[in-house]
């Protein structure tokens, strides 16, 4: 079951909400762990560094007082030692509330006995002195070793803490990395199959859309993706099935209208042309005026029909091509010829370039001359008086297929076609909208068969122009290998002999 674009998006954000709150608690309870321990250490470990210091100092000057007294009989000096014994044992019960291990409290406890045999010692020393210099020395040693046990014991305890606050930090800090690219890593996944998902169907029914735009109305979608994408696809399919129906019965309206409009018209045609010719009776210049009229008409008329025929027969791949070998010169002259007339009264130019010897071609020459009167009648129309029309034919190496072809360009000095208007001049009915104001006859199929006749020729046509900078129509028409331009040769004669 695929997901829904909306679950998918849920999923991802989830999913990156819930790594980067993963790695939040993670750094969160590392920072607090790290922080109790700083605050176990400044609290208690300094503090107790700190309160044993005090107790040394303060045993060290009532060893001083002691001697004092001892030696001089001041009862000064014994004063100060016992208000050194006050402060050292507020210090010892401070430093007993600070201590956290059974070790330190031993020591704490021989310290307090030490300190007492030291204090009753020194009474007991002024009636035996001797006894006292022996004493004294062992039970100050005894103190001041402890309690340096203890301030040492205590300085392991903090280094020890401070290297395990530092290993864990690092622990921590690469853990939090790791996890933080592992994180980007995920969500880039999930962020990039997401996007894909979505983008590459998306891409190919735009495709498919552009193409329907190009009139191309039988296609379908399979498209994989998420079920938003995949109801667009179907919807797609049924609106393409929808045109090519649409399409396909205006294609047959267009056929049946022209076939049943063709009759009559022909009628209409021969019954004018009879006329004209004073049968059975002579017409007065004024009904032959009219005649002439209805035959102008008539064969307009009957040219657009027949360019609807021809478009729908090759619409539908039903048009046949009679390919014989020809001389493309001599087309492009018979068409010169077709167009000089209409050339000759708005004063046009007309020059022909042929800048190699071209070859044979396996061509319909009926159809190729079609494309060659179209385009010369369009630069006809469109090019100003006095203008200029050239028309080149060069035989050339094609860059893409590798084969030899016969490039024809068509260029005149006319308004030109702009831009936005170059992709769509070859669709049927179409007619560029900067030239409708020129009263220009037309029904906007000429470049449509052009287009069809071309390609099926197995050649190529497009338009090189730009507003107000002329136009050039080229096409091209491949050259037949050897092989296949014989081939065509000896079912054209082979033609010509059944025909004889």
């Amino acid at each position: 079951m695929r997901l829904t674009i909306f679950w998918r998006v849920i999923l991802a954000q989830t999913t990156l909400i819930a790594l980067t709150l993963a790695v939040s608690f993670y750094a969160l309870s590392q920072l607090q762990w790290l922080t109790s321990l700083s605050t176990d250490i400044l609290a208690t470990d300094t503090a107790c560094i700190e309160e044993e210091k005090r107790l040394l100092r303060l045993f060290v000057a009532q060893m001083r007082s002691a001697e004092k007294y001892f030696l001089l009989r001041d009862r000064a000096f014994y004063e100060h030692f016992i208000q050194g014994n006050r402060h050292f044992e507020t210090t010892l019960e401070r430093l007993a509330t600070l201590l956290d291990t059974s070790q330190e409290r031993v020591r704490l406890e021989q310290i307090r006995n030490l300190h007492a045999r030291y204090g009753s010692g020194l009474i007991a020393a002024l009636a035996r002195p001797g006894s006292w210099n022996r004493d004294k020395a062992e039970i100050s040693d005894g103190i001041m070793g402890e309690i340096n046990a203890l301030i040492g014991f205590r300085e392991e305890t903090i280094a020890r803490k401070t290297t395990l606050v530092r290993d864990r930090a690092t622990v921590a800090a690469r853990m939090v990395g790791w996890l933080t690219l592992g994180g980007l890593s995920v969500a880039v996944c999930l962020t990039y199959l997401h996007a894909r998902g979505v983008s590459r169907p998306l891409k190919k029914l735009t495709q498919e859309l552009r193409r329907v735009g190009w009139g191309e109305f039988r296609r379908s979608l399979d498209l994989r993706g998420p079920k938003e994408v995949r109801a667009l696809a179907q919807t797609f399919n049924w609106m393409a099935e929808s045109l090519a129906e649409l399409d396909q019965m205006k294609t047959d309206f267009i056929a049946h209208v022209s076939h049943d409009l063709r009759t009559p018209l022909t009628g209409i045609r021969e019954g004018t042309a009879l006329l004209l010719e004073d049968t059975p009776e002579p017409v007065t210049p004024a009904q032959r005026e009219i005649l002439e009229i209805v035959r102008s008409h008539s064969e307009r008329l009957c040219h657009s029909i027949s360019a609807m025929l021809d478009l729908s027969k090759m619409e539908a791949g039903m048009m046949e091509y009679l390919r014989a070998p020809c001389d493309l010169v001599a087309l492009i002259g018979q068409s010169i010829e077709m167009v000089h007339l209409m050339a000759q009264k708005k004063r046009l130019r007309l020059e022909v370039t042929q800048t190699s010897v071209l070859p044979l071609l396996a061509i319909d020459a009926e159809r190729i001359q079609q494309v060659l009167t179209n385009l010369l009648s369009n630069a006809v129309k469109f090019t100003p008086t006095g203008g200029i029309i050239g028309i080149a034919a060069t035989a050339q190496e094609h860059q893409e297929s590798r084969r030899t072809c016969v490039e024809v360009r068509v260029t005149d000095t006319g308004v030109g076609i702009p831009a936005e208007e170059v992709e769509r001049v070859f669709d049927r009915f179409y007619q560029s909208a900067s030239h409708r104001g020129q009263n220009q006859q037309g029904t906007g199929l000429g470049l449509a068969i052009a287009r069809h006749i071309v390609e099926a020729h197995g050649g190529k046509i497009w338009v090189e122009s730009r507003g107000g900078e002329g136009t050039t129509f080229v096409f091209t028409l491949p050259v037949e290998s050897n092989d296949a331009a014989k081939a065509v040769l000896v079912a054209y004669r082979r033609g010509g002999e059944n025909g004889a």
